[in-house]
C-alpha cells in the first residue's frame, strides 16, 4: 500500500516585542487580540469522503517533559476503524509511537477528540513535524490507508 504524503503550511504571525514602546494603539490591539479569536493551533491534515483528521492544539506540559498534541477525527466509512500511530518526527527528534495503543473508532462516527504525546527533553520551539498514520480495519488489523504528514512552521514577522 502507497503512503499518502500530505504537506501541511502552518504559518505563524510573530511581532517584535522588543520595539512594544513604540506600537501604535492599532498594533497593541493586533498584538492583544479578542478573546474570541484566540483559537491556538488547528491545523486540518484531512478531510475527504473517508476520513477526517485534524490537530486541535499542541502544547508542553513542563513538568512531565510532554508534548502534547490534541486531534479531532471522524470515520466516514462503514467499518470501524483503528488509528495506528507510528513514527513521529519533531525537527531531529524521532519518536516511535506505534507500540501505543491504537484510538478505535466506529463506522460513521461523530467527530471525537483525543490527545497522544511524545517526550521532549526541554521546551524547544519546533520548525517541522512529520506524524505517520496507519488506518486499520477494527476486525482485521489489515491497513486501509498510510498517511505522513509533514508540518512545517513558518513565521511571518507582522510589526
Amino acid at each position: 500500500m502507497t503512503k499518502e504524503n500530505i504537506n501541511v503550511d502552518f504559518t505563524m504571525n510573530t511581532f517584535d516585542t522588543s520595539k512594544m514602546d513604540m506600537w501604535t494603539k492599532e498594533q497593541w490591539k493586533e498584538w492583544v487580540g479578542d478573546p474570541e479569536d484566540n483559537i491556538g493551533i488547528q491545523l486540518l491534515l484531512i478531510n475527504d469522503t473517508k476520513f477526517y483528521l485534524k490537530v486541535m492544539g499542541i502544547y508542553y506540559n513542563e513538568e512531565t517533559g510532554d508534548m502534547f498534541f490534541g486531534f479531532d477525527t471522524q470515520n466516514k466509512l462503514d467499518r470501524d476503524i483503528n488509528i495506528q500511530f507510528g513514527k513521529w518526527e519533531i525537527d531531529e527528534s524521532i519518536n516511535d509511537l506505534s507500540h501505543e495503543k491504537p484510538q478505535y473508532m466506529e463506522k460513521y462516527s461523530e467527530i471525537r477528540g483525543f490527545q497522544s504525546f511524545v517526550k521532549r527533553t526541554y521546551l524547544e520551539s519546533w520548525d517541522t513535524i512529520t506524524i505517520e498514520i496507519s488506518i486499520l480495519d477494527a476486525e482485521t488489523n489489515l491497513s486501509i490507508r498510510e498517511f505522513k504528514f509533514k508540518i512545517e512552521k513558518h513565521l511571518i514577522q507582522v510589526f
